[in-house]
């Protein structure tokens, strides 16, 4: 027990749930239970809970588990039981994942459904905990790990808030991951939002850039090729309106520290077709001009100007 959340005795315990007997993994789980959630929110304790989850049999599981019950949101905000929140999830999606590629049905429910009180009370949460550094990752590990019907769920509470988490410093983590895991319609509303919102100004903040980005990279072809038709429009040096004898948005996103980036990851991206050749066709247009800006010098490169 003082090993547990020693400094260094804690690697000797999770040594012990690696390779230990039968009898000396019995042992620790014994050690464990009813403490689960002390031990959880310890700096070298929630090691020690999470080599467990990790090591022990299935059947004993279910009852360590139900310790966290009514518990998961204080884990969540926390320094270090974020991280066996994080566990919880992965280790019982993977565990239902196998059953499923099995023919397992009735474990891969059982496992699934150890987790569903977890499930439960972050989805009553989104909002919130998308935009808090620790519970950002819970929903990124839902929805990486998550059997389908689990992940369905979260897609939809997320789609409610699209808006609000795309520029923000940690909910815009949890787009990048809806755009990586999610659904075709999940994209669609995104690059609604960033139609909309105006491609330029979010490429220009720091944390919606990496949105834009994501995009691109998960996005199908015809909304890569939309987000270049935005680039190609005119608008005022300031950005503001399309006009007639004003420049191109990708001209202006070159030129930024954070927009350039975008239109980096559109070139390595975006398929052959009308909108790829207008786009290399306006850059090239202005290479002199751009040549002049720092941002700017890795887009060259890539045209080989």
């Amino acid at each position: 027990r003082r090993l547990r959340n020693d400094v260094f005795g804690n690697y000797v315990v999770q040594k012990l749930l690696d390779h230990g007997t039968s009898e000396m993994k019995a042992s620790l789980r014994d050690t464990l239970t009813g403490e689960m959630l002390t031990l959880s929110l310890q700096m070298y304790g929630c090691r020690v809970v999470q080599k467990a989850l990790e090591t022990l049999d299935d059947d004993d599981l279910p009852g360590l588990l139900a310790e966290f019950h009514q518990n998961v949101l204080a884990c969540i905000h926390d320094q270090n039981g974020n991280h066996v929140m994080q566990k919880c999830i992965e280790v019982m999606s993977v565990k239902a994942k196998a059953a499923n590629a099995s023919g397992d049905v009735q474990k891969e429910l059982f496992c699934s459904g150890q987790i569903q009180f977890i499930i439960d009370d972050v989805m009553g949460n989104v909002p919130g905990l998308s935009c808090h550094p620790y519970g950002c990752r819970v929903l990124q590990r839902i929805l990486e790990h998550c059997v389908d019907p689990q992940k369905t769920v979260a897609l939809d509470e997320i789609s409610r808030c699209h808006r609000l988490l795309l520029d923000d410093q940690y909910g815009n983590y949890v787009i990048q991951h809806v755009l990586q895991f999610g659904r075709h319609c999940d994209r669609e509303s995104i690059l609604h939002i960033v139609i909309e919102g105006g491609l330029l100004p979010l490429s220009r903040q720091k944390f919606a850039s990496n949105v834009v980005e994501k995009l691109l990279k998960y996005g199908t072809p015809e909304q890569r090729n939309a987000v270049v038709r935005e680039m190609l429009k005119v608008v005022d040096e300031d950005g503001s309106g399309e006009h007639g004898g004003g420049t191109s948005v990708v001209i202006l996103m070159v030129r930024d520290a954070y927009a350039n980036y975008v239109v980096q990851t559109t070139l390595d991206v975006v398929p052959e077709g009308t909108e790829r050749r207008l786009l290399l066709k306006e850059l090239n247009a202005h290479s002199a001009q751009l040549r002049n800006y720092t941002f700017a010098k890795h887009i060259m490169t890539k045209l080989s100007v």
